[in-house]
């Protein structure tokens, strides 16, 4: 994600002094998802040894191409996409992970 934004920015430096922070939350968010136990997307189980279909070798020619000549856009969209989709699904399996039933009321005499 850095290295996406660092390319979109050309490399250039930074000309007002509150991207800094900008930049400083940037990366502290980055290092907590790199360090953290959220799962994202690992891709392993594409299997480029069986015959694709034709429209995904145009896709992947389409974001080959893309990515040739408009790299700074196309990097960018995908690395943002990449750490989005993560954080995202942590998001829906927070929201919707089951609550647990509160346990069944235990009586004083099952106690003795």
């Amino acid at each position: 994600m850095i290295a996406a934004l660092v390319h979109f920015a050309a490399g250039e430096p930074l000309q007002v002094w509150w991207y800094s922070i900008t930049w400083g939350g940037v990366v502290c968010a980055v290092a907590f998802l790199m360090v953290s136990t959220w799962r994202f997307y690992s891709f392993k189980e594409l299997n480029f040894r069986r015959p694709l279909n034709f429209r995904w070798i145009i896709v992947f020619g389409g974001i080959i191409a893309l990515g040739w000549f408009f790299s700074r856009y196309v990097l960018f969209v995908i690395a943002l996409l990449y750490t989005l989709a993560g954080v995202m699904a942590r998001l829906s399996f927070v929201l919707r992970r089951p609550t647990l039933p509160p346990p069944p009321p235990q009586d004083e005499a099952s106690h003795a």
